[in-house]
């Protein structure tokens, strides 16, 4: 497995490369650090279709046992509602 992870902002954009921990995850802390603001990462499949990657213990894990070549890319919040009553 490798030590780094592919990242970019969107599609179209230069990736940067990330470091994993140890156990071949990455912290929520080291993804935000570049990309603020960013809430999960999702990435392309063979069948053209995005999927999102888990996040659990502020720890995103590999899909399928391997994060693979791909280049993940940033998820954002979107606007929030706030509701007063």
């Amino acid at each position: 497995m490798g030590c780094y992870l592919k990242v970019a902002e969107d599609e179209g954009e230069e990736p940067i490369e990330l470091p994993l921990e140890e156990d071949g995850t990455l912290l929520l802390s080291t993804l935000t650090a570049q990309f603020p603001g960013t809430s999960g990462l999702k990435y392309r499949t063979e069948s053209n279709t995005f999927r999102g990657v888990r996040l659990a213990d502020v720890k995103f894990h590999p899909p399928e046992e391997s994060w693979g070549d791909n280049v993940y890319y940033c998820v954002f919040l979107k606007g929030l509602l706030i509701i007063n009553f």
